[in-house]
């Protein structure tokens, strides 16, 4: 929600989850509905239930012009725990989205899901590319195993989509981050950033946008994409590009935020 909506959730009820709560009730500025605004067709992609955090509401309320789901897919396989599609049926998704609209630019937003849990206590993969040394507790080894050789197939996802986008003529940009971490009761102790909230992200692009690293906040990360490929639209967006370093920037926000979805 604060990527796409460019809105921070400290500013929300204690465990509130806007697209069960105010997404059913009023509609949301966010990067699709920015976007589109200027022409660019917008599609959600994700290989789990579009009820699922009532995303197939959410993202309608949103401004997505299209949301595939799994329901919407053609699903062969799935992960070695047989709980979630593999991510692999993503890459054909997501091109699908952009052959949609031959006229148009688009922005797309695809969510994995091959890493999740539950992760085995027991070995489930038979030959993992990956192993894992150093830990004691047999369970969590075996855990750990699963995780990171799940972690490879995201890894391969995005090598593969990326040579997918390479192949077209059409200036593209790829954000990817990752939302959470696996839940393996993990403290910032264990953390090599020492918070267990801070993730990286990374980007690709086919036409020469020059690297720019950049320590932001969640709903500061496409404010930042989109400013520095000369985008400027939406309020929410447009106040972080230009005011993030004021020091009424976090008051403002939450003025912002309270007057789009209640005032």
């Amino acid at each position: 929600f604060e990527v796409l909506s460019g809105m921070s959730m400290q500013y929300f009820g204690t465990g509130e989850y806007p697209y069960k709560t105010i997404l059913k009730k009023t509609d949301c500025e966010s990067t699709a509905a920015d976007l589109a605004s200027i022409g660019y067709g917008t599609h959600a992609v994700h290989n789990n239930g579009g009820n699922f955090y009532s995303r197939v509401n959410a993202f309608s309320m949103m401004g997505f012009d299209t949301f595939t789901s799994k329901e919407l897919m053609n699903i062969q396989s799935y992960t070695p725990n047989g709980s979630w599609a593999t991510d692999d049926i993503l890459v054909p998704e997501t091109i699908k989205t952009l052959d949609s609209t031959p006229n148009q630019p688009d922005f797309t937003y695809t969510i994995t899901v091959g890493t999740h849990g539950d992760y085995p206590k027991t070995p489930v993969i038979a030959s993992p590319v990956y192993t894992v040394s150093g830990v004691d507790d047999e369970e969590k080894k075996n855990q750990w195993t699963y995780y990171i050789n799940q972690l490879n197939e995201v890894d391969t996802f995005l090598n593969d989509l990326i040579t997918e986008l390479s192949k077209r003529d059409e200036d593209t940009i790829v954000v990817a981050f990752g939302d959470h971490l696996p839940t393996m009761g993990l403290e910032d102790s264990d953390m090599k950033s020492g918070d267990i909230f801070k993730t990286k992200y990374a980007t690709w692009n086919n036409f020469g946008l020059p690297k720019q690293d950049a320590d932001l906040t969640a709903y500061q990360l496409l404010a930042h994409i989109t400013g520095q490929m000369g985008i400027h639209e939406g309020t929410m967006f447009t106040y972080t590009q230009t005011q993030a370093d004021s020091s009424t920037y976090q008051n403002g926000l939450d003025n912002l935020q309270y007057d789009l979805l209640y005032g």
